[in-house]
This record gives C-alpha cells, sequence and structure tokens, in this order.
C-alpha cells in the first residue's frame, strides 16, 4: 500500500513539475510575441526626448 501512495505521489509531483514548465515557457514565447508586435506598429514613435536637463547631465559627466 506504500509503495502504490508514493508512486502515486511521485507522478503527482512530476505532473506538476511538467505543467508549471509548459506555463513558464508559454509565457516567455507570449511576452516574445507581445514585444515584437509593439516594435512593428510604433517605429515611427519618438521614444526619447532629450532636454536641456539632460544636456546639462550629459556635460556634467563628460567634465568630470
Amino acid at each position: 500500500m506504500d509503495k502504490k501512495k508514493s508512486g502515486q505521489e511521485r507522478r503527482d509531483l512530476l505532473k506538476g513539475l511538467f505543467l508549471a514548465g509548459t506555463a513558464a515557457i508559454l509565457g516567455a514565447n507570449s511576452k516574445k510575441a507581445e514585444a515584437q508586435s509593439l516594435s512593428k506598429g510604433h517605429s515611427d514613435e519618438i521614444l526619447y526626448r532629450e532636454t536641456e536637463e539632460f544636456r546639462a547631465y550629459y556635460d556634467s559627466l563628460l567634465d568630470s
């Protein structure tokens, strides 16, 4: 009886690990696809704007 119980627990553990791994892989693929779709559709969008404050900061780094 103990062998059957430990065998069932082992199978349940392996099933859980398999499902967790599968979910992690699928989640990573969906994020990659989302990032690709964002980069294709918004190539003309300005994501960075140089301001006077940033220029002063960059200049202070060069002076150091």
